[in-house]
């Protein structure tokens, strides 16, 4: 394998890049003097004589990229939330806009060919958003000029009305194949002037490169996309693919937000693609030793085979701004991918923060600090905000709020409240509280960052065998090791016990609720016939994260507080806070209790090393090859009669 040119002097190159190389490079000029040996033979034969030009040298592309950056604009500590002075002063920060201005800054003033990508959800998941929203995230999406952007399910968080300010504010092209707007009148504008594209062409060095963008079509359980139809990622990739080819495009990468597992579908069954770079899952991959304590789901990058023979990495860098990923690409002449090094960097304090971009970054802070500082109590403990596999003492503390919000005004006829039960899906939960920061102090801010959806409360009655195939749903795609769902419940009043052997919909092993209509309140066995009043979020009673069963059923009254304000209002009553883990949710599976939460997976046994996802295939090894050009193919028979009288004439 060649190196290339300068690569040793990268000064980013003792972060992990990694070499994986596809084909010898001289290869395509021993097939030119094969075809010109074989020319001069077909003439000796008396055959037409084909005049052969040898390739061109190819493209070397550096791509950078990132995804699931969900408002990180300040850096942040080691649990991706906000980064204390403590922290900074320990150099225990990371990420942040600033360090990634660096990375792309110095990419652009050391390579001739780069391309910087984004694969979405730059929206929700810090108090700048829940304040700013759209303008803040159009603001840093520009100010690092990424070369294309493509959208994620948390876009559509504020619906489409949400969506469309980013969308007429960003200047950079914004990339989704498998959307149609065509009964959304906005956005269908917006995609007629050219705002909102299924592709982008750009040329590097003499190469027309297409970016094809791709969303999960499950946003619309994940988010509220309105009017907004969902094509499959497969399908609307190939067919923008072919309509590329025919416009000469060289090279085809996939920018998209549907997951590492669906990306290494789109990596195998997309003929045209060349790479493949994701986002939505929060995957952090890695070859060799990580810079730091997160443990590798699979390889970076993740190499998956077609039936052709060809050879399609997949990379994703994890979330939150704490990587970036780097690939440095050799192309041949013909586009197909001949060499590649790469790997995630840490954007730790070795990468220091452009001081423009953080500028920017403390105009904005200082904004926020005046409307989001205020104290409104104070927590003994950890609230862990890891709700997608377990049960979580954060998601017990909100949904015993919600509880305590419906019960405190209340006088029914009978017992303490006519609403004893709450569920809260875990996705709505999206970060933690670390009692060590500020003497364990709560404000507003942290609990807009914990609860930034804004989502109304809904009073529902439902009979239990709804509220028992709500529990059902809960863990029907839940995997040990790979569960990061966001319908995973967290509870109040309930008690419940799964076996995730079991098929799904059998998972609930026994369901024990609380009873509102009595003195003391106590514990039974879920009955399918009774009544029970359930507090939810309005994402969950519109049917949100797969809860159909929870819609459109009678007896729903809309609340007028709103998820965060009733969990606010729990805190200030009590002031100190410090909930536990109750054996609320158990399991009798073994391993399912010890299921790693997304982005914190738990660590392979020693000497383990991680194990590429099913459908991948291994690094290639020195002498592997990628799928050889037409031309190559083409030659392969002349080639070998040309070695086979070579070989006769020497040894006669």
């Amino acid at each position: 394998m060649r190196i290339h040119p300068g690569l040793a002097r990268d000064s980013l190159a003792s972060t992990g890049l990694h070499s994986r190389p596809l084909a010898h490079v001289a290869m395509p000029r021993v097939l030119a003097l094969l075809l010109c040996a074989a020319g001069c033979l077909q003439g000796c034969l008396a055959l037409p004589a084909k005049v052969v030009q040898a390739p061109a040298e190819g493209l070397e592309l550096t791509l950078l990229h990132v995804n699931d950056v969900h408002a990180r604009y300040e850096q942040t500590n080691k649990l991706s939330g906000t980064c204390s002075d403590s922290d900074a002063k320990a150099n225990n920060c990371y990420g942040g806009q600033a360090r990634m201005a660096t990375v792309i800054k110095q990419a652009r003033k050391d390579d001739a060919n780069v391309l910087v990508l984004n694969a979405g959800d730059t929206y929700q998941g810090t108090v700048y958003f829940s304040i700013f929203k759209a303008d803040i995230s159009a603001k840093f999406v520009n100010l690092l000029q990424f070369d294309a952007v493509t959208l994620g399910n948390h876009e559509f968080d504020d619906h489409v009305k949400g969506l469309v300010p980013f969308v007429e504010q960003v200047t950079v092209p914004l990339v989704v194949a498998n959307l149609d707007y065509s009964q959304e009148p906005t956005l269908a504008a917006l995609e007629t002037s050219g705002k909102l594209k299924k592709s982008v062409v750009l040329e590097r060095g003499g190469y027309k490169i297409g970016i094809i963008g791709y969303l999960t079509p499950e946003t619309k359980f994940l988010a509220s996309p309105d009017n907004v139809q969902f094509v499959d990622e497969v399908e609307a990739i190939t067919k923008e693919a072919a309509e590329l080819k025919k416009q000469g495009v060289n090279i085809i990468i996939g920018l998209g937000h549907s997951g590492y597992q669906r990306d290494q579908e789109i990596a195998k069954q997309v003929p045209d693609i060349d790479v493949v770079v994701g986002g939505h899952s929060h995957s952090f991959l890695y070859t060799g030793t990580p810079p730091d304590n997160d443990v590798p789901v699979g390889l970076y990058p993740t190499w998956i085979t077609q039936d052709s023979g060809r050879r399609v990495p997949v990379v994703q860098a994890y979330a939150f701004t704490k990587y970036m990923g780097k690939l440095k690409l050799k192309f041949d002449a013909e586009g197909e991918l001949q060499d590649l090094q790469g790997g995630p960097i840490l954007l730790n304090k070795d990468v220091e923060e452009d001081p423009d971009t953080l500028t920017e970054v403390l105009k904005w802070k200082a904004e926020l600090n005046d409307k989001v500082l205020q104290p409104i109590g104070r927590t003994a403990v950890l609230l862990d905000g890891s709700c997608r596999a377990h049960e979580c003492n954060l998601g017990n503390l909100i949904a015993d709020s919600f509880v305590y919000g419906a019960a405190e005004f209340q006088r029914p006829a009978t017992g303490w409240t006519d609403a004893p039960i709450a569920l809260v899906n875990g996705g709505s939960i999206r970060t933690s509280i670390d009692a060590s920061t500020n003497n364990g102090q709560i404000t507003l801010k942290d609990i807009m960052e914990v609860m930034p959806f804004d989502n109304l409360q809904v009073k529902l009655k439902l009979r239990g065998k709804v509220l028992m195939q709500a529990l059902e749903h809960s863990v029907s795609e839940y995997v040990p090791g790979q569960a990061w769902k966001g319908a995973f419940l967290q509870f109040s009043g309930i008690r419940v016990t799964y076996d995730v052997s079991r098929p799904a919909g059998q998972r609930v092993v026994s369901a024990e609720v609380r009873c509102g209509a009595c003195k003391i309140p106590a514990y039974s066995p879920l009955d399918p016939s009774e009544l029970y009043g359930v507090i939810v979020n309005g994402f969950m009673g519109n049917g949100g994260d797969g809860f159909t069963m929870l819609a459109d059923n009678e007896g729903s009254e809309q609340l007028q507080d709103t998820d965060e304000a009733v969990t606010q209002h729990y805190i200030e009553r009590f002031k100190l806070v410090y909930p536990a883990v109750e054996g609320r949710i158990t399991f009798v599976s073994a391993d399912a209790s010890t299921t790693p939460v997304p982005g914190t997976s738990a660590k392979p046994a020693p000497g383990t090393s991680p194990k590429p996802a099913p459908g991948t295939s291994p690094k290639p090894s020195p002498s592997s090859t990628a799928k050889p050009s037409s031309a190559a193919r083409a030659a392969t028979p002349v080639a070998a009669l040309v070695v086979a009288v070579l070989v006769s004439l020497l040894f006669h």
